[in-house]
């Protein structure tokens, strides 16, 4: 009798098992039928030939659900554009600042609504407003009433080379190869008084906190914030506590630092190079990574917006993800808003980030939590057929997004 029953059990067992293998084995085929019908569908859009080159990712807070490169990293070597081929991903490169500021925060280094002077090395101040503080927060949320003058961007882009092929692609506010100088002189000299890239532009006609006015010197100046309170280099810090944690080896603010034969070129249009550059104010812009490790960062902020992030605390992330900014400190008919570097659009909840020679999305839905990222790299400037193209890939990662959940 007990012999007939323990050969029923392992028959009902092996039974049970060759059904999960085949459940398993349905749900993986459907999940690779659902792949090929995307990468079809974004391939036929690649074949129009509009951008070089571009990689494609969804995430959820599982990791990465799809993950393809198309076109080109070089068109003229032919060499494909993989989910390991690296680029820029200009001001998607901000998130990092507020989870930086989150993680100085809970180390005990400073407080969000804090003035900035109590950190940093030279006094800054709105010349129209000297009497009002700025905060750490202002500066986060774009209310600081620090400008983008034209100084900044007349210096901010750097050459790496002195010499380029006939026919390269140079914007003129690109400054020949020089002396990099540091990012707190860069800004002591746009910010201060008496600083040499002072133009009196630097500073809006709006008081701290009235008005949401979107800053890159802003942005940088938070992260030299982190620096000076925590008394780590930024890329230190942020390489510490972000990039290794989440073993996004593939990501650097160096391209020294990494891989040289996964990095991209760069195009203005899709027949003409891009010449290299770097900037000054590395922290707003200056990340360069994969698609495939910039899912990795996404996926822990999906978690993070879960509350079961490993970066940060609940309270952190809760503050990170929250909605900052009043209507009157929105320009009149927008109906967007902002968290700690992190932005709400339509596109879902995150960031895009547009340079020479490259943009970048990167966002969530947060009602399916699935987030999406494409990075391309060509410029999209100079052919308006650039963009819509671009939009048009993401706008098909949408269509899809149930689909792997």
């Amino acid at each position: 009798m007990h012999k007939t029953i323990l050969v029923l059990s392992i028959f009902i067992l092996v039974v049970a098992c060759g059904q999960k293998n085949n459940s398993a084995k349905k749900n993986t085929k459907n999940y690779s039928t659902i792949k090929d019908s995307l990468t079809a569908q974004i391939d036929k859009i690649n074949r129009n030939g509009k951008i070089v080159g571009f990689s494609v990712a969804m995430v959820d807070s599982t990791g990465i659900l799809y993950n393809e490169g198309f076109g080109f990293a070089d068109s003229t070597t032919q060499k494909q554009y993989s989910t390991q081929t690296i680029q820029p991903i200009a001001s998607i490169s901000k998130t990092l600042i507020g989870l930086s500021l989150f993680k100085a925060q809970e180390m005990g280094k400073l407080n969000l609504d804090e003035p900035i002077n109590k950190y940093l090395p030279f006094k800054v101040s709105n010349p129209n407003f000297p009497e009002t503080p700025i905060s750490i927060r202002q500066l986060a949320i774009h209310t600081s009433s620090i400008t983008d003058s034209d100084s900044f961007w007349e210096s901010d882009y750097i050459l790496i080379e002195k010499d380029h092929k006939k026919g390269t692609g140079i914007p003129e506010y690109f400054n020949k190869p020089k002396t990099k100088i540091s990012l707190a002189d860069f800004l002591k000299n746009l910010l201060t008084e008496k600083g040499d890239l002072n133009n009196g532009e630097s500073y809006s006609s709006n008081k701290p906190s009235a008005k949401f006015d979107y800053s890159n010197v802003g942005s940088n100046l938070c992260a030299l914030v982190i620096e000076s309170a925590t008394g780590i280099p930024y890329q230190t810090f942020t390489t510490k506590y972000i990039l290794e944690p989440l073993q996004m080896t593939s990501s650097s603010w160096n391209s020294k630092n990494i891989e040289s034969k996964n990095r991209s070129t760069l195009y203005a249009t899709n027949s003409q190079i891009m010449a290299d550059y770097t900037t000054i104010g590395f922290p707003a812009s200056g990340l360069i990574t994969s698609s495939a490790d910039l899912g990795k960062f996404l996926s822990e902020l999906i978690k993070g917006y879960s509350r079961k992030g490993s970066l940060l605390s609940k309270e952190s992330y809760d503050e990170l993800f929250k909605k900052q900014l009043t209507k009157s400190q929105l320009p009149e008919g927008v109906d967007a808003n902002s968290g700690i570097f992190m932005d709400y659009s339509k596109k879902g909840l995150g960031y895009n980030g547009y340079d020479p020679g490259l943009m970048a999305y990167m966002y969530f839905n947060p009602e399916s939590l699935v987030g999406k990222i494409v990075l391309i790299n060509t410029d999209t400037d100079f052919d308006e057929d650039v963009r819509p193209t671009l939009d048009e890939i993401y706008n098909v990662l949408g269509e899809y997004e149930l689909k792997f959940k």
